[in-house]
C-alpha cells in the first residue's frame, strides 16, 4: 500500500512539476519559524512598536509552501487552486483568531 502511494505521489510530482520533498520541507520546516515570528509579531504589537517586518515574515512563512506549488507547478487542475485558496482562508482565519485572543496588551 505504501509503495502504491509513493508511486502515485511520484507520478503526480512528475506530471505537475512539484517536488513533494521540497513541499514537505517548506511546509513542515517553516512551522517553528512561523511560531517564532508570530511571537515576535505579538511582542512588538504589545510594545506598540512597528509590526510590519514580523507581519511580512510571518505571512511569507504562512504561504511559502503554497507559493512554491503555484510557482513551480504547471498545468495544475482547477481544484488545486481552489484547495489552496480554502487552506489559506481557513488557516488565515484561524491564525487571526489566535492573534485576536493573544493581542490584549498588558494592563498598565
Amino acid at each position: 500500500m505504501l509503495e502504491s502511494l509513493l508511486m502515485t505521489v511520484n507520478t503526480l510530482a512528475e506530471r505537475y512539476g512539484v517536488n513533494p520533498v521540497i513541499f514537505g520541507v517548506l511546509y513542515f520546516g517553516s512551522m517553528p519559524f512561523f511560531a517564532v515570528s508570530s511571537a515576535w509579531w505579538l511582542r512588538r504589537w504589545r510594545q506598540k512598536r512597528s509590526t510590519l517586518l514580523p507581519m511580512l515574515i510571518t505571512g511569507l512563512l504562512f504561504i511559502g509552501a503554497y507559493l512554491y506549488v503555484l510557482v513551480a507547478g504547471h498545468d495544475l487542475p482547477v481544484w488545486v487552486y481552489f484547495f489552496i485558496a480554502v487552506m489559506l482562508t481557513v488557516g488565515g482565519f484561524s491564525t487571526w483568531r489566535t492573534f485576536q485572543g493573544s493581542q490584549k496588551p498588558p494592563a498598565a
